[in-house]
């Protein structure tokens, strides 16, 4: 694994504040592993033209989207490089990206190897749901 294949991505949703970084192994996660990916899933074509053809933005995007869902269902998350976890002593990333890598589609992952079979994983994110104070109540005529 070649620090140069290393680049790092961050997949947001603005209009929320969601965001995660990733950072992708692409010497993992060629074209031809990420059209795998990416046609393991309906909606494939589209997913692929709204990254303008390119399969390997595509799969980055989808993990990205896939990742921010997946912490809202645990409540949300805000982490990055430097946080510390209170039982692990270690960044949230690597248990996010092991629920990744062990979603089905994506590969599983990898003893020794922190990119998995996808090549993508998780180093920063921030993803809150939204609390009492961010809804409001509003009483309907019947």
């Amino acid at each position: 694994m070649s620090e140069s294949n290393i680049k790092r991505y961050t997949v947001e949703e603005s209009w929320k504040d969601y965001s995660v970084t990733l950072e992708v192994d692409h010497s993992i996660l060629t074209p031809e592993r990420a059209t795998m990916i990416n046609d393991f899933w309906s909606n494939n074509s589209w997913r692929k033209s709204e990254e303008e053809g390119d399969v390997v933005r595509a799969v980055i995007r989808f993990a990205g989207s896939n990742l921010i869902y997946m912490m809202l269902r645990q409540g949300g998350t805000d982490f990055n490089e430097k946080t510390r976890g209170p039982i692990f002593d270690d960044s949230p990333g690597p248990i996010w990206t092991q629920d990744l890598h062990e979603e089905e589609g994506w590969g599983g992952s990898e003893q020794g190897n922190p990119f998995g079979w996808c090549g993508i994983r998780c180093v920063a994110a921030s993803v809150d749901v939204p609390g009492f104070d961010d809804v409001e109540l509003k009483e309907e005529q019947a």
